[in-house]
């Protein structure tokens, strides 16, 4: 295997957590369908967070079981369509995958910019 090849994988490993914490965090904005969520995560983070469709709605199912998400059907433009939004336990799961994530990202940012005498 090449290193763009191994680069490649751990980059795949380390976005698939970061898109579940993101799309937690759009969701508990506002309500959003499939599409709407990964259009606008793919807008916020200049097209470096993307996913797709059978990435998403399995990750939205999951969401969902955990009790984190739940689904809402509302008409819009002439069309049904299932609406996502985050629950309280959703809420308190975010909050504490937000104090983890800043921790780490905190602790690892020492040890790539720290001295180490």
């Amino acid at each position: 295997m090449s290193d763009d090849t191994d680069i490649q994988i751990w980059s795949t490993e380390i976005r698939r957590g970061v898109i579940e914490l993101s799309i937690m965090a759009l969701l508990e904005k506002k309500k959003m369908y499939g599409y709407e969520i990964a259009k606008k995560l793919r807008a916020l983070t200049n097209e470096i967070l993307t996913i797709e469709e059978g990435t998403l709605y399995p990750l939205l199912r999951r969401l969902e079981k955990k009790g984190w998400v739940e689904v809402e059907w509302i008409i819009a433009e002439g069309r049904p369509r299932k609406y996502y939004k985050l629950t309280e336990r959703g809420k308190i799961a975010l909050e504490k995958m937000k104090f983890h994530w800043k921790l780490l990202v905190a602790e690892v940012n020492k040890v790539l910019e720290g001295d180490l005498e």
